[in-house]
């Protein structure tokens, strides 16, 4: 009765849909050598995408400890240690799924915990609300996004067999992917062979005298580890003084602590020098890590690429007395440039002149020196970031394609009434001339240009600004002009004007720079003041996370306009241009009726002159007859004379 009860809520309150992977065309999922790397791309890619369009922001995922015990396995074969042993994540964002909007760190929805959500989570973890969500918050602001989906694994702590049992319970059937028994198709499968046999050491067993895996027992403590120098790291973080963030051009200037120890930490000090040393390493590099990620065009920063960072923004000061080597009277003074990840990072003397630092307590901030990150200037060697938005397509065309998509998804329509109006509004907002493109990293943009004209964002290089101020001066255009280099004055150091992205056709002349908000005139432009130009455009800085004590007068946020407010404008310029069209294909379509019509004529006279020549062919042929028949009686009649 219990599990027909429950199989009963399950069934009015969740729903379920197939998800089919769609392989490339002309590639056979059995010949890839990285077959499951592949696959599970394109199955996080699904999951996600259908996660979007359901507004489901986190996605529970079955993984439990015998995948945990598999993975640790596979991790010490490829050669990984120290924190790469610390196991799956219980919680992450979504993998695989970077550039797509809405599923990557995007595409947010308000979503407010209320007081009675706070009240189960604390009776269900027993713990409070800053241990259960993440400590740090993304800057939810206009001009940056937020949001993607969030994975969680709630069954990390469980075995499969207990798992099993508890389904077979409660009478819930579920699925066994019958590839998994085959030892021979990816290396998973053999190391899950190994361990159902009990073919691996005793010290791996499940039923060893730690209770569990001495792998899984392993993970646990460095994961542990690893949530304790985030939690100090975030300390540090959020000590930080953000003196300004220009998300024009992706400048920051920050001030930050002269030591990455732990004051408030009663155990760091019980430590050794060396384990001391190595602890202050761990969390300056994840604290270098958090003001990076704000400007980086990587998605990921690995710690191991930090090192060389880490020293040079947190020991470059003598009176570090945290630093390695400490012991020591040697002194190696660090680079005030370098570049890492794709920033530079460029050390600026700027003294308080003993004003009180906000935001530094219980830390101590440098107050001789701040640090400007930036876009590191791109290299000729490696290929510009470009991103090719297709030409916007007709409306009739647009809505035939709409309308086959709705028919091709009929049967999810009616699965989904309740969020009908929803889906409506997002398919027109989704048509494929507005999606959203992540363009170097850094910047989402939408963009819709002329029919038929392609348009590409590209780095505003030093050849792309020379010809489009000179083009500005030709063109006698002062206050366009006067404006442009205003606002590029005003982004920053002089490389980072060449890392901002500019809008360009397909001959390679800038129409806008979208970040600045700055729009090329065009001359032979006939729209009036009161209609949309023919280039429309949206631009958001990427999700990003500041100090909770950064306000918003030090932040230079992007302009974001609502799309409903251009849609409109939008909309009149494609029927313009659609009715430009229309009255060319009225004129083919006169000819090819007049054509035809000819054709017509033609064919009922072709037709006309054959009745009538069968006509005159049967009448002849039937006077014939007669005729031999009079003849035939003629003779006949002689005969019998």
């Amino acid at each position: 009765m219990a599990s027909s009860s429950l199989q009963q809520r399950l069934a009015g309150t969740a729903q379920a849909w197939i998800l089919r992977l769609q392989w490339p065309t002309g590639v056979i999922p059995s010949e890839l050598p990285d077959f499951e790397t592949q696959a599970r791309r394109l199955r996080y890619q699904a999951l996600g995408e259908a996660c979007y369009k359901a507004n489901i922001p986190s996605l529970l995922l079955g993984h439990h400890g015998a995948d945990e015990e598999e993975t640790l396995i596979m991790r010490l074969i490829g050669g990984y240690g120290g924190e790469g042993l610390r196991g799956i994540s219980e919680e992450a964002d979504i993998p695989e799924c970077q550039g797509i909007y809405g599923v990557s760190q995007s595409g947010g929805r308000d979503y407010t915990v209320t007081w009675e959500e706070k009240q189960m989570i604390k009776a269900r973890d027993g713990r409070g609300m800053k241990e259960v969500l993440p400590p740090i918050q993304e800057y939810r602001q206009p001009g940056f996004e937020y949001g993607g989906v969030r994975i969680f694994r709630p069954l990390m702590d469980y075995d499969k067999p207990a798992l099993e049992a508890t389904l077979t319970n409660a009478g819930i059937p579920w699925v066994t992917d019958s590839t998994n028994s085959d030892p021979t198709l990816s290396i998973r499968n053999a190391i899950r062979y190994l361990l159902r046999r009990r073919l691996l050491p005793n010290a791996l067993d499940n039923d060893s005298q730690y209770g569990s895996s001495a792998l899984r027992v392993a993970a646990n403590n460095i994961r542990r580890k690893f949530r304790h120098r985030n939690a100090q790291a975030d300390k540090l973080f959020q000590a930080c003084d953000v003196i300004s963030f220009n998300a024009q051009s992706g400048c920051l200037k920050v001030r930050i602590p002269l030591s990455a120890a732990p004051p408030s930490d009663p155990d760091f000090y019980k430590q050794s020098a060396a384990r001391q040393d190595i602890e202050v390493e761990h969390i300056g590099a994840r604290l270098v890590r958090l003001l990076l990620s704000i400007v980086a065009p990587l998605h990921h920063l690995p710690l191991d690429s930090l090192e060389f960072a880490t020293k040079a923004m947190l020991w470059h000061s003598q009176n570090h007395s945290y630093a390695p080597g400490r012991g020591t009277d040697e002194f190696t003074p660090q680079p005030e440039t370098f570049t890492t990840g794709g920033v530079l990072c460029q050390r600026v003397e700027s003294p308080t002149e003993g004003l009180p630092l906000p935001g530094a307590q219980p830390f101590v901030l440098d107050p001789d020196y701040v640090w400007c990150l930036s876009r590191q200037p791109y290299v000729k060697t490696q290929p510009e970031p470009i991103r090719i938005f297709p030409p916007a397509q007709p409306l009739k065309q647009r809505e035939a394609e709409q309308g086959e998509e709705e028919r091709d998804d009929a049967k999810i329509e009616k699965e989904n009434e309740g969020r009908e109006e929803e889906r409506n509004e997002k398919s027109k907002v989704n048509s494929p001339e507005l999606q959203w493109q992540l363009w170097d990293g850094r910047y989402w943009i939408q963009l819709i240009g002329p029919q038929g004209k392609p348009m590409r964002i590209c780095p505003l290089s030093q050849n792309r600004l020379s010809r489009l101020t000179a083009n500005l001066k030709a063109n006698h255009y002062t206050e366009s002009l006067t404006a442009l280099e205003k606002a590029i004055k005003a982004m920053g150091p002089p490389h980072v004007r060449h890392t901002i992205p500019a809008i360009m056709d397909d001959e390679d002349n800038c129409l806008a720079l979208p970040t600045l908000d700055f729009r090329v005139p065009n001359p032979q432009s006939t729209n009036s003041s009161s209609e949309a130009p023919a280039l429309i455009w949206r631009v958001r800085y990427k999700k990003v996370v500041f100090p909770d004590n950064v306000s918003k007068e030090r932040i230079v946020a992007l302009k974001d306009e609502k799309l409903e407010g251009v849609k409109p404008a939008l909309l009149r310029v494609a029927e313009e241009e659609e009715r430009e069209k229309s009255r060319e294909q009225k004129k083919w379509e006169k000819r090819e009726q007049r054509e035809k019509r000819e054709q017509r004529e033609k064919r009922e006279q072709r037709v006309k002159r054959e009745t009538r020549e069968k006509k005159w062919k049967a009448d002849e042929a039937r006077g014939k007859r007669v005729r031999n028949k009079l003849r035939s009686r003629g003779r006949e009649s002689d005969d019998g004379q």
